[in-house]
């Protein structure tokens, strides 16, 4: 390894010089609003829905053929 790199190492072993170990930072303000989180949800569904119905078509279309029997009695 380069000594650059074991310097990087051996600097991430040291607590900062303040006795913190993690430095938070402020969360940023998101700017969606209700119809964002509601178009966000419904998009999550419309995607799983497609991805089911996607499924479902390909296992029929390659699954193996079926044949219907119906009997009738008289």
């Amino acid at each position: 390894m380069s000594e650059q790199v074991i310097e990087e190492l051996e600097d991430l072993e040291q607590p900062a010089p303040d006795g913190e170990l993690v430095h938070w930072m402020p969360r940023e303000r998101r700017r969606v609003g209700v119809g964002g989180v509601s178009a966000a949800a419904a998009g999550g569904f419309a995607l799983g829905v497609a991805a089911t119905v996607t499924v479902l078509a390909l296992a029929h279309l390659l699954g193996p053929p079926r044949v219907i029997v119906i009997r009738r009695t008289a």
